[in-house]
């Protein structure tokens, strides 16, 4: 993804932030907010547009009191939300690569739990479309420390503002989940809770935050956001979960198979529906993972899949971390239906 804006990216965007031409100077138009000036080139093929932008850059910054490249980002992609991730760490500290893992995971299942509660909100939505959008958010490293900046279209498909309404979604529910009582937390905020911990860093246990930047082409009632998690958040979350798993559980879900993996030696299925634990519901749908060890219950979850068939998964319950699945044995996972007709 390219971050240095072209020319008429440079003018919609200062149009939008209030900025306008005061005069002309050597064939640049001389832009003007408050105390500050910029040039615009007349164009990209201008010998010096490329340094005369850069300058413009840090000028803009300067009078939005931020940095170069989250202006040149916001110029780039305006119709993006930006959700910035920063954990922190002691100075020079680096990342493990299993906790680095576990946070690319994260932002990944924080996106895509978010979506799929907007469109099981929204009955006309297409299926897909959490998926798709998913795909489309895009990811850029921080500058300094360890985080991750994701950008997420305001706009999906036939689906309009479906990414805001997402990038709503995670900012409420992730405000929920910082000040949850555990007694009272719905499954949603269980499940984004669960994607949180899994940002803290190391053994789950540093403080980080989660910044919401909207989008400079439509901006939303309210000013850039920021969510502080403490240090024990993580940690906290973890062993919640840990013991709210009774010893000898058994767990069922029932719905479509959304994903395959060969875990290593281990062999996962992501199924999709309602999650009941010793029979009794637990709330909504989640996304399950579903530990299958023998390769014909595979093969059938891989047909199944492809089909797009509901099945149903019963076993003992597990642990990965903070999150639940089921561990199947052959003839704990069954096809429901026998396709579409």
């Amino acid at each position: 993804m390219t971050t240095f804006p072209r020319v008429d990216q440079v003018v919609d965007y200062l149009t939008a932030k209030g900025w306008g031409i005061t005069g002309h100077w050597r064939g640049a138009e001389i832009w003007t907010r408050d105390e500050f000036d910029v040039l615009v080139p007349p164009g990209d093929d201008t010998a010096d547009a490329r340094a005369r932008l850069r300058d413009l850059l840090v000028c803009v910054a300067d009078a939005e009191g931020r940095a170069p490249r989250s202006v040149a980002r916001d110029m780039v992609l305006p119709e993006s939300d930006v959700v910035s991730y920063r954990v922190t760490l002691p100075e020079f500290a680096t990342v493990p690569l299993g906790a680095g893992l576990r946070a690319v995971r994260a932002v990944r299942d924080l996106v895509a739990t978010c979506a799929r509660a907007v469109a099981d909100d929204l009955p006309d939505t297409d299926a897909r479309t959490p998926g798709r959008l998913v795909e489309r958010t895009s990811l850029s490293t921080a500058d300094e420390g360890f985080g991750f900046d994701l950008f997420i279209p305001v706009h999906h498909d036939a689906a309009p503002r479906f990414g805001r309404a997402t990038t709503m979604r995670l900012l409420r529910t992730s405000n929920a989940a910082l000040a949850a009582d555990p007694r009272t937390v719905d499954h949603l905020v269980d499940d984004v809770s669960s994607a949180l911990a899994d940002l803290a860093g190391e053994h789950r246990g540093s403080p980080f935050d989660l910044v919401f930047h909207w989008a400079a082409a439509l901006p939303a009632d309210r000013r850039d956001t920021s969510l502080r998690f403490p240090r024990n958040f993580g940690a906290n979350v973890r062993a919640r979960r840990e013991k709210a798993v009774p010893a000898a559980a058994r767990g069922a879900v029932q719905g479509r198979v959304t994903r395959l993996a060969l875990d290593g030696p281990r062999r996962v299925v992501t199924i999709r529906g309602p999650f009941t634990l010793d029979g009794r519901p637990t709330g909504r749908e989640r996304a399950v993972r579903v530990r299958v060890d023998d390769r014909q219950t595979y093969l059938l979850a891989v047909e199944a899949h492809t089909a797009g068939l509901t099945v149903r998964a019963e076993g003992d319950v597990e642990s990965t971390g903070a999150k639940q699945g089921i561990v199947v044995e052959p003839g704990g996972f069954t096809v429901v239906d026998r396709g579409r007709g």
